[in-house]
């Protein structure tokens, strides 16, 4: 009864964000369970992988997705692994018109067995090497880190 106080609290935009996390979580989930990579990978690229605009400004919108992504994975009965979150952090950004790309990585354990991670960096991060994901190669990369000026872009 506790959280669904907590939720009628939440202003409806917080609300909004919270309920797509949830279902998204769960479709990814599903996806990655039953669906061969290749597959998603190609709708990933077919889909979202357009140019986003600008990465200016939307700050507040990214903290609302990691946020919601955050509260809906801790709700849920299921462990959500790294690229269930990634790839419902990727359409929540994207849907959204933010420049983001999500990377897939390995790297080797200390016991020489190959480890593999999926993140999400937003236009306006900095990739850095203090970073827990600097550690991993990135192997896969989907979408676009900043935004493409009119004056680049190819007309098809």
């Amino acid at each position: 009864m506790d959280r669904f106080l907590k939720f009628r609290s939440l202003p409806r935009r917080e609300k909004q964000f919270f309920c797509e996390a949830g279902i998204l979580l769960l479709l990814s989930r599903l996806s990655v369970k039953t669906i061969a990579f290749r597959h998603i990978e190609h709708f990933l690229r077919a889909r979202w992988n357009r140019v986003a605009l600008d990465d200016v400004g939307h700050a507040d919108d990214i903290k609302l997705v990691k946020l919601s992504l955050l509260r809906a994975g801790n709700l849920l009965p299921l462990k959500n692994p790294c690229l269930s979150r990634s790839l419902a952090e990727f359409i929540m950004l994207r849907r959204r018109g933010i420049p983001a790309v999500m990377y897939l990585g390995v790297k080797f354990s200390e016991n020489f067995s190959l480890l593999a991670h999926a993140w999400v960096c937003t236009g306006g991060e900095a990739t850095n090497g203090n970073s827990e994901n600097s550690t991993y190669a990135p192997l896969v990369m989907i979408g676009q880190e900043r935004a493409i000026p009119d004056s680049a872009r190819e007309v098809v």
